[in-house]
């Protein structure tokens, strides 16, 4: 414990000198109340280039690992003029821009067939990231528990494999959260735990494909076929393997069964870091 609470302290000292220093160091001056005098757009331009050059170098050299997901420098430049044509643009007003819901509706079709779905009442969003998606997945499952089954003090349970957002998302709704651990041999989620976990207020299990700690793929088959039988949803997590699994599978790679084509899964989070 006394290690841990050393490892702590050194780590926001490193924090403070290796992360925070650097900020401050973007430019000479530090605003902490709103300038009487803005600065000019040629002088704010010039900062902003030379630092994008800067951190871009960091990543550019192919030596940063899960930070960067992006499709080569063409893309990047193409992605970059469509946010340009966007940049004010407000999807909740789809009478002045009727193009975004048109996307929004093809991109959330497109997804769900690619992960099996297969049903023409299959609903989505689009949202911020990954940890919206799954709050989302997580409020809709509490709403449709306490509707239907009357459920005032919801519970879900997650390998400790699974990813911080679903602490975050139990917090924020009022969830109690049971976590399982993992297998030694396989770092997969225990399925026998699991089902220990599951009482009268188990509304949902969350799954991972793949988990962020070690890149394995939970038992999605097995966890399906516990989630249809106590009657409980099954959330899978494709945060990072949304848009590879479907394709490496295709591909002739031995992934398991994963996604909506497996029985008892009622939601999944998908994007493309």
């Amino acid at each position: 414990r006394n290690k841990i609470n050393e490892e702590k302290v050194k780590f926001s000292k490193d924090i403070d000198v290796g992360i925070k220093s650097k900020a401050r160091d973007v430019s000479n001056v530090l605003n902490y109340k709103l300038p009487k005098k803005g600065v000019k757009h040629s002088e704010l331009m010039e900062i902003l280039v030379k630092q994008a050059n800067v951190e871009e170098a960091k990543w550019n050299n192919g030596k940063l690992s899960g930070s960067i997901y992006h499709g080569g420098e063409e893309h990047t430049h193409f992605a970059n003029q469509v946010f340009g044509l966007y940049s004010v643009a407000n999807a909740l007003h789809s009478s002045v821009w009727p193009s975004a819901l048109k996307f929004e509706s093809e991109i959330i079709s497109m997804t769900s067939n690619l992960v099996n779905a297969g049903d023409e009442n299959v609903c989505g969003a689009t949202t911020s990231g990954g940890t919206e998606s799954i709050i989302l997945a997580m409020k809709a499952h509490r709403d449709y528990y306490y509707k239907h089954f009357g459920i005032t003090e919801p519970e879900m349970i997650m390998c400790v494999s699974g990813h911080a957002a679903v602490d975050k998302g139990c917090d924020l709704l009022g969830i109690k959260l049971i976590k399982v651990p993992m297998r030694s041999d396989t770092y997969e989620m225990d399925v026998s735990q699991t089902v220990s976990a599951i009482t009268s207020n188990t509304i949902l299990i969350y799954s991972s494909a793949p988990t962020y700690p070690q890149g394995t793929i939970d038992p999605i088959q097995e966890l399906g076929e516990i989630a249809s039988y106590y009657g409980i949803g099954l959330h899978v997590d494709c945060c990072l393997g949304g848009f590879v699994l479907p394709f490496a599978k295709k591909l002739g790679y031995d992934i398991p069964n994963f996604d909506f084509g497996v029985k008892g899964v009622t939601s999944m989070s998908c994007d493309t870091h």
